[in-house]
């Protein structure tokens, strides 16, 4: 099993997907995001919790490192089963010929194997994501999520300080925060009782993850908590 989450997820949903990580024996990675940058505001990472998705175990220092394994192992069957939360794969899937190409010229690529032709080779393909795409087309299951501002949770910028966010409207439809059923799945997968509230899911995730060891959610206050990255 391997398990892809995005860096745009809350420190909760990261850790949520850690916990399955660790239960199923599954390699994980997150997807890069390269922009420009000023050099002193603006920052060339445009995934807003990389530095949470790190210190959770998703993925490692090198974003995108563990793709190449991920998709070999798809391609070898080792792989049967795709858990993808908030990245749609297809869109930056190119052939291996055309990504060797894309390394030789620049140190960091958002394109990576995992092709659409590849993804249907999985037994199960189980997608999370706010929005239909090329990979919520493929998916066997979809598992509708809500946007940032639909939901409550925290993140950890790219100075290592970990600040909470708030809900500002209700999730349309059948949409849900994505901690709300990764609670259930770990809870199902583990049988070890989570938390139900972004407050306690918090809380428990400072007890486990060392970085965030001591804090709580009310320390965080209105300003935000810096942590060891």
């Amino acid at each position: 099993m391997a398990i892809i989450a995005s860096a745009r997820q809350t420190n909760e949903e990261l850790w949520l997907l850690a916990k399955l990580k660790a239960k199923l024996g599954a390699v994980s990675d997150s997807i890069a995001r390269i922009g420009t940058e000023d050099k002193l505001l603006v920052s060339a990472d445009k995934n807003p919790n990389i530095n949470g998705a790190r210190l959770t175990g998703i993925c490692f220092t090198e974003v995108g490192i563990n793709l190449a394994q991920i998709a070999v192992g798809i391609e070898r069957r080792k792989i049967k089963t795709l858990l993808v939360f908030g990245e749609n794969l297809v869109k930056y899937g190119v052939s291996p010929g055309e990504l060797r190409e894309r390394e030789t010229v620049s140190e960091v690529v958002e394109e990576h194997s995992l092709t659409a032709e590849l993804l249907a080779k999985l037994d199960t393909l189980i997608v999370s994501d706010i929005l239909p795409n090329e990979t919520t087309k493929l998916a066997h299951y979809v598992l509708p999520g809500a946007a940032h501002a639909e939901k409550r949770g925290t993140f950890t910028n790219g100075n290592g300080r970990v600040q909470k966010f708030m809900k500002a409207v209700e999730a349309p439809g059948e949409a849900r925060a994505e901690a709300e059923f990764l609670r259930e799945l770990v809870q199902n997968v583990t049988g070890q009782a989570v938390a139900a509230t972004p407050e306690g899911l918090f809380n428990e995730m400072a007890q486990d993850v060392s970085a965030f060891n001591g804090l709580t959610w009310a320390d965080l206050g209105d300003t935000g908590v810096t942590v060891q990255i």
